[in-house]
């Protein structure tokens, strides 16, 4: 019994050992089930991504272009590869010897900068230049510099600088996308679809094989519809006539009346788009056209439209007359004509001639407060046009349960209501066109290789009759021949439009006693116009009316274009 009864826990021990060593084998092969079979997958994918890399391609951005009137193209915002020159320090053995070859090969590079940046033990330093093209890159890398690497970047370049249509292009940002002007608006059709390669690396991260290749695709190319050389000379004569006139600032627009398409559009002051990173945050508006985005009440440039509304309405005619004085009071406002003038006995074609704000305040009342406002909406005021730029203001167009009758005496000459000169563009093209109030826009089509989309673009309304046009077409011209748009004139070609000289309302209250705003609005020929031009010029120091100013510079453009369309 005792012998027995001793065995007992040897036996017990054995039954421990053996479940012990079960158990522990049990674990040993669950894990190696466990790593093999379960999480197989994820170690595969852990050891490919150790011993391959892949590098994102990015595609060529769409190139933008303007064109002439014979369908020549001019390339205004292009991709292009350039390099950028790094250094590892850590790699360099003798720096200062770098140095003196980095300068040699680089005037642009100063030597004690260089040896400033690369005189320590970092692994990189920032780019000691950027913007290298292809043949100087390849002259440096031919060196074989120890720690001197040139890498490829695909950079956005702008040929033509701030000369040609800056403020239409906008730029590409650092993120890659576009930034303001066609660059952000149409940047789903510029930007393209970037690529990649995948390759296979040995355990000391050298290339073994191309494994898989995602090819980019470059984005599409668009045409402008800004005329190059038009577009030039616009730029040219906006910053000659700030420097004659002393202006603030100011913005032109030159338009296809019958279809919208915006032929030249300038600004000013502006940019660089080569350089957008070097303004400010206080100068960053310059990338805003002014022509959408800076809104102004337009004064008498208004005159023709609340005219054109009346005629239209057969509430008076051209040869209409009345006798007007120097001034008229509106309930509790007297409003005077500019210089305290008195025309007397008029007709309508005479009131545009002399831009008698008496005698149109006569007319809106003819036409009652709701007539009035509808027809400033059906030209397009208070609401965006749809041109393709980033900022567009809307202007102001008051509620008409605010429209009382001083708002209608004043918004019949331009005060009271507030406008871009873009929004003035698409008014005066309906005011000449036939009625018909179109979409201004600055893409004429896509290009895929030879394949070109055009464009659509949809006409918003009609706003007058056609014969109501045909008659203020004339009109326009007796204004150019006979009254203040005298400068406007072009020989041997008809031209039409009004001037105005707008007050600048004071934030205070009120309106600034010495600023003003010039304005001259006008299309050519006026049998057929094929241009609508609007110049805008903001507080003009060295004239008081835009008959001095806006109306000569029109005048400089018109001539140019006679000749450049071949119109006389």
């Amino acid at each position: 019994m005792k012998s027995g009864a001793a065995q007992n826990p040897s036996s017990f021990r054995l039954v421990v050992i053996f479940g012990l060593v079960f158990f522990l084998l049990g674990t040993v092969l669950f894990r190696l089930f466990e790593k093999q079979v379960i999480e197989h997958a994820d170690f595969v994918k852990e050891a490919e991504s150790q011993s391959t890399a892949t590098t994102a391609i990015p595609a060529p951005r769409g190139k933008i272009f303007a064109q002439d009137k014979d369908g020549q193209l001019y390339p205004l915002a292009i991709s292009q590869w350039q390099y950028q020159l790094l250094v590892s320090p850590r790699q360099v053995k003798d720096k200062a010897k770098l140095a003196d070859a980095l300068a040699k090969e680089l005037p642009e590079l100063k030597r004690d900068e260089v040896f400033a940046k690369i005189d320590n033990d970092k692994l990189y330093v920032p780019p000691l230049i950027k913007g290298l093209g292809e043949e100087k890159a390849q002259a440096i890398a031919r060196q074989r510099y120890g720690g001197v690497f040139v890498q490829p970047e695909l950079v956005r370049v702008y040929p033509e600088g701030d000369k040609i249509a800056p403020q239409v292009l906008g730029f590409v940002g650092a993120d890659g996308s576009g930034k303001y002007g066609v660059e952000a608006v149409h940047d789903s059709v510029l930007r393209g679809k970037g690529g990649s390669t995948t390759a296979k690396k040995d355990s000391l991260g050298r290339l073994i094989d191309i494994l898989s290749t995602d090819k980019t695709v470059a984005g599409k190319d668009v045409v402008l519809t800004i005329d190059y050389n038009l577009q030039f000379t616009v730029e040219t004569k906006l910053r000659e006539a700030i420097e004659k006139f002393q202006a603030d600032a100011g913005s032109i627009v030159v338009m296809d009346p019958k279809s919208g398409a915006v032929l030249a559009i300038a600004g000013a002051p502006t940019f660089d788009p080569n350089s957008f990173s070097q303004l400010r945050g206080e100068e960053q508006f310059k990338f805003l056209s002014p022509a959408a985005s800076n809104v102004y009440e337009p004064g008498s440039v208004f005159k023709p439209l609340t005219m054109a509304a009346a005629i239209d309405q057969k509430l008076i005619q051209p040869e209409t007359e009345n006798v007007f004085g120097k001034s008229v009071v509106v309930k509790d406002r007297e409003i005077f004509n500019a210089e305290f003038k008195v025309y007397g006995r008029q007709n309508m074609r005479q009131v545009l001639e002399n831009s008698d704000n008496v005698a149109m305040v006569w007319i809106s009342s003819l036409l009652g407060s709701e007539k009035e406002r509808e027809y400033f909406e059906k030209f397009g005021f208070g609401q965006k046009s749809g041109i393709d730029l980033v900022g567009e203001q809307s202007g102001r167009l008051a509620p008409i349960k605010e429209w009382n009758d001083v708002l209608r005496a004043t918004a019949a000459f331009g005060q009271g209501v507030s406008a871009t000169t873009v929004q003035l563009a698409a008014a005066y093209s309906a005011l000449v066109n036939g009625g018909t109030l179109v979409t201004p826009h600055l893409v004429e089509k896509e290009l895929v290789g030879e394949t070109a989309t055009k464009r659509e673009y949809p006409t918003r309304g009609q706003v007058i009759s056609a014969e109501t046009s045909a008659t203020l077409r004339e009109m326009l011209v007796g204004v150019v021949v006979n009254g203040h748009g005298k400068r406007a004139q072009v020989t041997g070609v008809t031209v039409g439009g009004k001037t105005g000289t707008a007050q600048v309302p004071d934030p205070r209250g009120g309106y600034y006693k010495d600023r003003h705003i010039g304005t001259f609005a006008g299309m050519l020929p006026a049998d057929d116009p094929k241009v609508v031009m609007i110049v805008r010029l903001d507080n003009p120091k060295t004239v008081q009316f835009a008959e001095s100013s806006a109306a000569p510079t029109f005048g400089e453009i018109a001539n140019w274009l006679a000749n450049y369309l071949a119109l006389r």
